[in-house]
């Protein structure tokens, strides 16, 4: 995918997608999901990532539970906010370590939940719409769209390289924009409690994951209509509405 929100057989892929039942007023039209600890098993090699950032740049490695409270930032704020004493050259070295780490060739540890392609394909069956909005870097997500094959679910994805990162609203308000929604009209589904402070801000709903990097006080924390244990249990809370 492009840069922008979605990509050129976007209008293709639409068609594709069923309108949901305007049966049941509750229930949204699209679903928007974080990626990391969310849809992918990815809280553990973030963390390492970074340690191992900090390490090659000559600073002390971070506590994993500073990094792991952190997740779902962009990774600019994060390395910001794990290093405050740092110069911005630093932080630029930092992100740029983290990058070429992460994303080297060689990293083959993007690995879905096992529960997360039954959880779309029933949401996609029933006429959801799906998009992603995630803290990752435009480069990252597609790497990792291209790693799980699962380029055919998203109608639009936004990054934290391209609009400002959580918990701000503007990367659920351009993907409803794109698609021609009311942001009231959306879900958002994520693992931290950011997830869940954009979807408010944004004027939409949110749900939390225990799966990742918050635990489920910190996501009660943050609006929210529901916490749940996995991603399994998404499509029945949806129903329910």
């Amino acid at each position: 995918m492009g840069a922008g929100l979605v990509n050129r057989a976007a209008a293709t892929k639409k068609a594709a997608f069923r309108r949901p039942s305007k049966e049941k007023t509750m229930q949204p039209k699209l679903i928007i999901f974080d990626w990391d600890g969310t849809l992918a098993d990815t809280t553990g090699p973030i963390i390492e990532t970074v340690r191992q950032s900090f390490y090659e740049c000559g600073l002390a490695k971070p506590p994993a539970d500073r990094i792991r409270n952190l997740i779902g930032h962009s990774l600019a704020q994060m390395m910001h906010l794990l290093a405050p004493d740092a110069d911005a050259h630093k932080h630029e070295e930092l992100v740029e370590t983290y990058a070429a780490l992460y994303l080297h060739p060689d990293n083959r540890q993007m690995r879905l939940f096992p529960d997360a392609l039954p959880a779309l394909d029933t949401l996609k069956a029933r006429g959801f719409w799906l998009a992603v909005a995630t803290g990752k870097g435009r480069s990252g997500l597609d790497l990792a769209i291209a790693q799980t094959r699962t380029a055919d679910y998203w109608l639009a994805t936004a990054t934290a390289s391209e609009y400002p990162s959580k918990p701000a609203p503007d990367m659920v308000l351009e993907i409803c924009g794109e698609l021609g929604l009311m942001p009231s009209e959306s879900l958002v589904v994520g693992d931290t409690a950011y997830d869940l402070e954009m979807a408010a801000n944004a004027g939409a709903r949110g749900v939390g994951l225990t799966t990742g990097a918050h635990d489920a006080e910190t996501l009660r924390g943050a609006p929210n209509i529901g916490i749940l244990p996995r991603l399994a249990e998404l499509p029945a809370l949806i129903a329910s509405l």
